[in-house]
């Protein structure tokens, strides 16, 4: 191993090992795999519960009213008809909690809210036993008219069978990791600098082996989280049964990691950059505010133009540019990307991390190197400058 690639190697193992030990690391990885199982289970449990809607019916109602309240049920529910003396027991079993509803003779529905669920089945059950009724006046047998029909449900797009929802998820995640630890890079460039412990590390290593062995070491701790959020959901959800995955999950989890790479390179450089231009940590945050809005920027464009049409020129030709592929791609991979476009982004986008990764070098120099307070980029990249040359 050369000599920089040792020097970059130490400060890795250095960024990893210090920041896996720290309580605000493990803390952070507990609390966020817990939310992970919790909220898989409780979607696990609401998705595989089913409801039981308790009916009551009175007076003299259409004929066949209370098959209509069973087939007019929703998926997971299901229905139970009782039959009340009068109209006032009816009244009585509802506003005493004894049923969800009633109904009362051939047009009156009785429930406790006018906006609850009940009350559109009890409406169209009603409907549909009164239609049924006159349409077996004129002939027709009820029965045939009450037996569900048998319906075939045909997919315009069978490629999304959930797939939009994974992208959702995925991109949430990749952007809630990425903008974590790169702020984890500001910060510990902050305090290296602050601390003046940069000019001893710097006296045995270079600034390029500074850099890219505190990137490289800090995003194997991101990785290393979400991979194991990625494995933990994948089965929790498998392992639960009731959630149904579609079959792009398992290839868009793949390449989130790879994009997740791409994506931490290319934004923790920035962040390290305008880390070195400041010396206190309230100046951080203007430091990187640019930073900041790129990948908000990124985001949102993921969510506003991208996930509502992914096939379309705009969107394709957005995935494309390096700031936002890392969060666009992982949206469009459940959804269909084709092969040559998916490498295109990726060729396009390790391009750009290194182009942006030299560039920040050289303003991480100088600002490392620059005394006082804030920084100008001008300065910082003339500094930079000044010491290559000598």
């Amino acid at each position: 191993m050369s000599a920089a690639g040792r020097a970059t190697y130490l400060v890795a193992k250095r960024e990893a090992t210090e920041r896996a030990k720290s309580r605000v690391f493990v803390v952070s990885t507990a609390v966020t795999l817990l939310m992970v199982a919790v909220s898989i289970v409780i979607t696990a449990l609401v998705s595989g519960s089913e409801t039981t809607y308790r009916v009551v019916v009175a007076g003299e109602n259409p004929p066949g009213v209370g098959q209509a309240l069973v087939a007019s049920a929703p998926d997971n529910a299901s229905v139970e008809v009782a039959t009340a003396d009068d109209s006032d027991s009816a009244l009585r079993a509802v506003a005493n909690g004894d049923a969800d509803g009633a109904i009362i003779g051939r047009d009156t529905i009785v429930v406790r809210s006018a906006n609850s669920g009940i009350a559109d089945l009890l409406t169209t059950a009603l409907t549909q036993a009164r239609l049924i009724e006159r349409l077996g006046a004129g002939g027709l047998d009820p029965s045939v008219l009450l037996e569900a029909a048998d319906i075939t449900v045909q997919a315009t797009d069978p490629t999304d069978d959930g797939a939009s929802a994974v992208g959702f998820i995925t991109v949430v995640l990749l952007f809630t990791v990425i903008t974590i630890y790169g702020q984890w890079v500001l910060l510990g460039v902050l305090e290296e600098k602050s601390n003046r412990i940069v000019e001893l590390l710097l006296s045995s290593t270079s600034v390029r082996s500074l850099l890219t062995g505190k990137i490289i070491g800090i995003g194997l701790l991101g990785l290393l989280q979400l991979a194991v959020l990625l494995l933990l959901g994948l089965g929790a959800a498998a392992l639960v049964g009731t959630i149904d995955l579609p079959a792009s999950t398992y290839p868009t989890a793949a390449w989130s990691v790879v994009w997740f790479i791409l994506g931490f390179g290319f934004y923790a450089a920035l962040f390290a950059a305008g880390g070195s231009l400041v010396a206190r940590s309230e100046d951080a945050q203007a430091a990187t505010t640019p930073v900041a809005m790129v990948g908000l920027v990124a985001y949102l464009v993921t969510f506003t133009v991208i996930l509502p049409s992914p096939d379309s020129l705009t969107s394709r030709l957005l995935s494309l540019l390096p700031p936002i592929a890392p969060i666009a791609y992982p949206a469009r991979l459940g959804l269909g990307v084709p092969a040559g476009e998916l490498l295109l982004g990726v060729a396009m986008t390790v391009i750009g991390t290194v182009l942006v990764i030299r560039v920040a070098a050289r303003i991480y120099a100088g600002g490392l190197l620059s005394s006082g307070g804030r920084v100008k980029l001008r300065q910082a990249w003339k500094a930079a400058g000044e010491l290559a040359e000598g």
